[in-house]
């Protein structure tokens, strides 16, 4: 399905327009409603407004958007990150000048600090289901009469469903348009950390975004993807943050990279 989509997304609400809800539910075809809803939280990301299969449609709506003053994004399908589109780094080494990975592959790759125009910081968020069956014995009277007092209770299993998260931060860092370095909070190694190695995880992973965003001062910085609320208005209602959270991935970065 992601494969095929083409997405268009707003950034702004359009200065000096007091009926911008019924101009965006028009050209989107949606109601007030639902078009103000995508409007209130429009400026501090970019929101998805409408999803297309045919990439001529994306853009004829795109072109009325902009038309009627909405800042425009749209994602084509090739535009969609997956890990096959990432450098997935397994271990670091912050040198002077040059940022050096290692992937859990083996391969490695140098970029320089002043190449990295983007750092993308977010919140994975996956969802497991876990059944645990609890069993008890009760008193049965009518068992204990069929059997003369033989067998006093009878056994039930009782179903529990409990839905659990799994969170782990990562850090996406663009360089041009050919490097996606992603780092993994819980998979990192921190060892090249040295005396400046802290005593958890989420310590040494702030440690480490914080020292990148010193050593690349002129990136652009986002954490708009930090929780599950702002990554569900980024989506809209048509995409479930905890499956396509690529996709919002992607559209940040593209507009944070059009921004520059």
């Amino acid at each position: 399905m992601v494969h095929s989509l083409n997405i268009v997304a707003i950034r702004n609400t359009p200065e000096n327009k007091n009926n911008a809800a019924a101009i965006l539910g028009e050209i989107i075809g949606t109601t007030l409603y639902e078009a103000g809803s995508r409007l209130r939280v429009a400026g501090k990301f970019p929101v998805i407004v409408a999803v297309y299969a045919e990439p001529a449609s994306a853009d004829e709506t795109a072109a009325k958007l902009r038309s009627a003053g909405f800042e425009t994004v749209v994602l084509d399908p090739e535009e969609i990150e997956s890990d096959t589109s990432r450098f997935i780094v397994r271990s670091f080494f912050l040198d002077d000048m040059q940022l050096r990975v290692e992937s859990r592959e083996g391969e490695s790759l140098v970029v320089d600090y002043s190449r990295i125009g983007i750092i993308l910081r977010g919140t994975c968020i996956e969802q497991f289901t876990r059944t645990t069956i609890e069993k008890e014995k009760k008193l049965s009277l009518g068992r204990a009469v069929i059997s003369g007092g033989l067998v006093m209770s009878k056994s039930t299993e009782k179903h529990h469903v409990d839905t659990l998260e799994n969170r782990e931060g990562f850090l996406n860092l663009y360089a041009g348009m050919k490097h996606i370095i992603a780092f993994r909070e819980n998979s990192l190694v921190y060892s090249s950390l040295g005396s400046m190695l802290k005593p958890t995880r989420s310590a040494n992973f702030a440690f480490i975004t914080a020292e990148l965003k010193r050593r690349c001062p002129d990136a652009s910085y986002s954490d708009s993807l930090l929780n599950r609320s702002a990554q569900a208005q980024i989506l809209g209602p048509l995409f479930n943050p905890v499956e396509y959270l690529d996709i919002a991935i992607s559209l940040m970065a593209k507009s944070l990279r059009r921004k520059q």
